[in-house]
């Protein structure tokens, strides 16, 4: 199947766009338009990001911590009538609150992460849908390697979806998305309106 551009109104320099960036296609595209031209990204999972209750935790173990080891700098030889074993359980008693604050904070941190991880592994329906829908609307896209444009032929997408305009490449993604919009009756995505 061929396409004519509505640029030039040829179909002997037009491809589909997945042909385009095909490996060993000939005539090979420059990296600025298969930049330009590539799939849809793939929906990523947000990066994990230290919840507040276990910062405020690891902070308040650093205080406590920072608060013990100066007051036993300041207080050492004041214990110096005690046997050595009072002396250590009181050095070492001025560290339990910080210990504790520390093993909370940890806790919290490790449930905050398996449950991003847990998340993780299942992605959105969603989101993978719309990826999915994007993907088949680009897989329909044509490129003209003579005019350097894309476009999208006549009933392409759905009988009655008219034939675009040619799409310069830096105007891609962004067509890909508004049609993805208009053909699946999606509201508006932010890239869209952006």
């Amino acid at each position: 199947m061929s396409a004519t551009c509505p640029q030039c109104s040829a179909s002997d320099c037009t491809v589909a766009v997945p042909q385009a960036l095909a490996p060993g296609a000939q005539p090979p595209l420059d990296e600025p338009s298969r930049a330009r031209l590539a799939p849809p990204p793939a929906p990523q999972q947000a990066p994990y990001r230290m919840g507040g209750t276990a910062i405020s935790f690891f902070v308040l173990a650093g205080v406590f911590t920072l608060g013990s080891v100066v007051s036993l700098i300041t207080e050492s030889g004041a214990d110096e009538g005690y046997d050595a074993a009072y002396q250590l359980g009181r050095d070492m008693g001025r560290f339990l609150v910080p210990v504790l604050f520390l093993c909370v904070a940890l806790a919290s941190h490790t449930v905050a992460r398996r449950r991003h991880l847990r998340d993780a592994a299942r992605p959105n329906p969603m989101q993978q849908t719309l990826w999915q829908r994007r993907h088949q609307v680009w897989q329909a896209a044509w490129f003209c390697h003579r005019c350097h444009v894309a476009f999208f032929p006549a009933a392409v997408l759905r009988p009655d979806f008219p034939a675009s305009p040619p799409i310069p490449l830096d105007q891609f993604p962004l067509w890909v998305v508004t049609a993805t919009d208009r053909v699946h009756g999606f509201p508006p995505s932010p890239a869209a309106s952006g």
